[in-house]
């Protein structure tokens, strides 16, 4: 099964949140707070979050798999 991308890009005024499974993706005034929401969405979900420069490359990828329980 594929991991869900949860991908940050940038906005005109502002970064942007994004995945499939919303239907408009979520503002936020800074790179810090939509990154922040991206790795909490990510570990929910196991998912992949892609951090998108300005000029539309690709700065961060990075794969969140489930927490290990440890007994």
């Amino acid at each position: 099964m594929q991991a869900r991308i949860i991908r940050v890009t940038p906005l005109d005024a502002g970064w942007a949140l994004d995945t499939e499974s919303m239907p408009q993706p979520q503002r936020f005034p800074t790179l810090e707070d939509a990154i922040s929401a991206g790795w909490a969405q990510a570990m929910r979900e196991n998912g992949e979050l892609h951090i998108h420069r300005h000029d539309g490359g690709l700065r961060l990828r990075a794969t969140v798999g489930p927490e290990e329980s440890h007994g």
